[in-house]
């Protein structure tokens, strides 16, 4: 099953002899769902428990890592979508065989903008994300030297390529750190070829009539357009990661704006407290772990269980004290790090446990209260903190199982 949503995800800038209409095209992301690690119980069927909890573990670990990366900066991108021009230059290039030469110069591929087919896949347990861009042709057009021992012939060239394709594989995980910088000339592939010159030259509608030809063509234009491709499309790749990847992240930014507030009562019951307008910053300081899976799929249960940390959290939060004379101020809290330990079935959504434990917390409130409502009102907060936190976790790893 692949669930797709079109999206703008090659926007292209456009030279002075195009008008808007030639960027209309939407293209498509796509997450190939049946990648997702709680599928593979569908895909393994006839094998063991142990083969599936192994296999199991290698993808998410997999899909831990892209969430990992993620986390507490989700929204983070500078521009969702790159740029692409219509043109670009193909180096000069001076090719050789043992009857002649050929050298091409002033060198440019055009036609990028008219693409009629534009995907990018998300595959989770193989760890990659597959682009391909389509065109139905592109024209490299420039100038030509032949030379052979008794011949001299110079002119302009054509090379239409028919059917165009670019199709390359990168990494899922470390989209950011590890992309590469360049990706085999085999990326590109075409179906027709059609080379004239306007010299002496015969017309060529196949590589494997000049050598020549064959590794300009074949060398030279496909890895420098593979790799400027490759370049060009990573930001949409990661705009595309980073939305297939959204609802498995924990916190999508450092900073949680709205973190929801408590009220409640003090222990003679007559007097009232709240929390509001809590801000909470440092949950990009997360770190997600994998500890086992266990799965029983006879009984439908693949057990996982996870290790969450946070370290240096802070924040500050209003207050308000119900009393004959209501006390209202602000107070800075610090949390030295947050311990969870999460257990949910990957293949029964309502079965998830988490048990989250703070550890080095503090408080400090601009007003004066008194010793028993201070530490009331601050195991009040932290006890509400553990709540939510227990709830968001388990909503979020809960969505892996849909």
């Amino acid at each position: 099953m692949k669930r797709t949503i079109a999206i703008l995800a090659l926007v292209f800038s456009i030279s002075s002899a195009f008008t808007a209409d030639n960027v209309s095209i939407q293209a498509n992301w796509s997450s190939d769902d049946d990648t997702l690690p709680e599928k593979l119980p569908k895909k393994l069927m006839g094998k063991t428990d142990d083969e599936i909890q192994k296999a199991v573990f290698q993808g998410y670990e997999n899909q831990l890592k892209v969430i990992s990366e993620y986390n507490g900066n989700l929204l983070d991108s500078e521009s969702p979508y790159a740029y692409f021009k219509d043109e670009m230059p193909i180096p000069n290039t001076r090719t050789s065989n043992p009857q002649s030469d050929v050298v091409f110069y002033n060198n440019a591929i055009r036609g990028f903008i008219g693409y009629n087919k534009n995907i990018i896949i998300i595959k989770w347990v193989p760890d990659q994300v597959v682009t391909e861009i389509g065109w139905k042709e592109l024209s490299v057009r420039g100038r030509y030297t032949f030379i052979n021992s008794t011949y001299l012939d110079q002119g302009r060239y054509h090379i239409q390529l028919k059917d165009m394709t670019y199709l390359a594989s990168t990494t899922l995980s470390e989209n950011s750190g590890a992309y590469p910088s360049t990706v085999p000339k085999s990326s590109i592939s075409y179906k027709n070829i059609l080379v004239s010159f306007t010299g002496g030259l015969p017309q060529l509608s196949k590589t494997s009539d000049s050598t020549n030809v064959k590794h300009f063509v074949e060398d030279i234009i496909f890895q420098n357009v593979a790799d400027r491709i490759l370049k060009d499309t990573h930001k949409n790749i990661t705009s595309a990661i980073r939305q297939s990847v959204s609802k498995y992240v924990i916190f999508q930014n450092d900073t949680v704006f709205n973190f929801p507030g408590v009220n409640g009562k003090l222990p003679t019951g007559t007097t009232g407290y709240s929390f509001s307008n809590t801000i909470i910053s440092g949950l990009s300081n997360t770190e997600i772990k994998l500890k086992k899976i266990t799965a029983k799929i006879a009984v439908n249960t693949l057990t996982t269980d996870l290790r969450v940390t946070i370290h240096s959290l802070n924040g500050k939060t209003d207050f308000k004290l119900e009393e004959s004379k209501p006390t209202i101020g602000k107070a800075t809290f610090t949390v030295g790090r947050i311990d969870a330990n999460i257990s949910f079935n990957m293949l029964k959504t309502t079965e998830c446990k988490s048990e989250v434990t703070i550890n080095q917390s503090n408080m400090k409130y601009d007003a004066k209260l008194t010793g028993d409502n201070e530490k009331v009102l601050t195991k009040a907060f932290f006890d509400n903190i553990t709540a939510q936190l227990n709830t968001k976790i388990c909503k979020t790893f809960g969505q892996t199982t849909k």
